[in-house]
């Protein structure tokens, strides 16, 4: 991938510079003819939130046009809009707001800022989480680096350390579902299975080893499954994992746990073989 360049080659400034003020909230219109609707579940739930925990440290201004009849309509941010309308202690919002020629304008600056907008992966909600001192991330990276790994700073694989991962959610779920102990050992074994390695399929196959720790219990060995897991590379088991998930219609996570909890019992089995002879 070639470098970007230190200053890009920029083109002539379009509009007209915006103002910062504050609106009030019975002055502020929205034109059905290209804002999404928030009559729906998700948006009334978001709504609810905003109105309920209002807090002016997370509300940025409203992005809104002045129309040629002086009509003021907001771009973006109809949800702070709703939620601060459902409340009787807000009176207006600030917003940064530009004198638009046409509607037409409008909806193409609306087009413009939600494909510009990126949202915040796992990783960095994780971070966050860490830093604002939630108890549950907190927990976490006590078990990520414990068990002698690091958390990723992004998602590019091919810049990462050995012993990073990046599959955060993965093991938020086996802390909620498995609890401490099993994220724990599954971590565990993620480290000691693939040690001083670049953990580009870590997700995959530690969603496959912490299901397999729960299904086993008390007969789990987790000397036999570090031993299983050293059986092959992590292409080598993303490739047995692709192939049971096409072969019997498993999505990826069933196909996981099937691929190490067979390779386990087969193991095990030759296992006891040796010890009855």
């Amino acid at each position: 991938m070639s470098a970007l360049p230190a200053r890009p080659k920029c083109n002539p400034v379009r509009g007209r510079r915006p103002v910062l003020q504050n609106c009030t909230i019975h002055e502020l219109g929205i034109d059905p003819a290209y804002q999404r609707s928030i009559e729906n579940r998700g948006s009334q739930a978001l709504i609810h939130r905003i109105a309920r925990d209002w807090d002016w440290s997370l509300c940025q201004p409203l992005v809104v046009a002045r129309r040629s009849d002086a009509g003021l309509f907001v771009v973006d941010g109809q949800h702070r809009l709703a939620a601060a309308r459902m409340r009787n202690d807000i009176y207006d919002l600030p917003c940064v707001v530009t004198d638009y020629g046409e509607p037409a304008q409008e909806a193409a600056a609306f087009v413009e800022l939600n494909q510009r907008r990126k949202p915040l992966g796992p990783i960095e909600l994780f971070k966050a989480s860490l830093a604002g001192g939630d108890r549950e991330a907190i927990e976490l990276m006590a078990l990520i680096e414990t068990a002698g790994l690091s958390l990723a700073p992004h998602t590019n694989f091919t810049a990462w350390k050995p012993g990073m991962v990046s599959n955060v959610a993965g093991i938020r779920a086996a802390y909620r579902k498995g609890g401490g102990a099993i994220t724990k050992r599954a971590l565990n074994l993620l480290a000691r299975a693939f040690p001083d390695q670049v953990l580009r399929y870590g997700g995959t196959i530690f969603a496959g080893i912490w299901p397999a720790l729960i299904e086993l219990g008390e007969d789990g060995d987790d000397a036999l499954m570090e031993l299983v897991l050293q059986g092959d590379d992590q292409p080598g088991w993303v490739k047995a994992i692709t192939a049971i998930s096409a072969d019997r219609g498993l999505h990826r996570t069933p196909a996981a746990i099937a691929a190490i909890r067979e390779a386990y019992d087969e193991a095990a089995g030759e296992a006891f073989d040796e010890g009855g002879e």
